[in-house]
């Protein structure tokens, strides 16, 4: 499967997957940022075909947030800008995640040291 035929869902998941991805959403949304970007990790490392470079791209913006909460600034800025260009080849809108959402909002912690990390756009 090519990065551009990911389904804007999940329901083509196993529902072990969907559980994995739940718990990384909800870790994300408890700012528990570091177990959210091991969570997505393991997919990653279990994934077989395009899904793998969309979970190591999740893992990568999530590694940026934690380099900034660790004071990392110049690296969280490079491995933020390599997240936008691993997540380039995927649709907006992939596994009910938007990517523009999570790629700006990581951007904007990374340069405040604070606020929000989001996986869809808010109200």
């Amino acid at each position: 499967m090519s990065p551009g035929a990911l389904p804007p869902g999940r329901d083509h998941l196993d529902a072990d997957d969907r559980i994995r991805l739940l718990r990384f959403d909800l870790l994300v949304a408890d700012r528990r940022f570091e177990a959210a970007q091991e969570e997505v990790e393991d997919l990653w490392r279990e994934a077989t075909d395009a899904h793998r470079e969309l979970y190591r791209g999740l893992a990568n913006a999530l590694t940026a947030v934690c380099a900034r909460e660790a004071r990392k600034l110049r690296g969280a800025r490079e491995i933020a800008e390599r997240s936008r260009s691993l997540l380039e080849p995927f649709p907006r809108r992939v596994l009910g995640l938007e990517l523009d959402a999570l790629l700006e909002s990581v951007a904007s912690f990374v340069e405040r040291g604070d606020g929000p990390v989001l996986l869809q756009r808010q109200g």
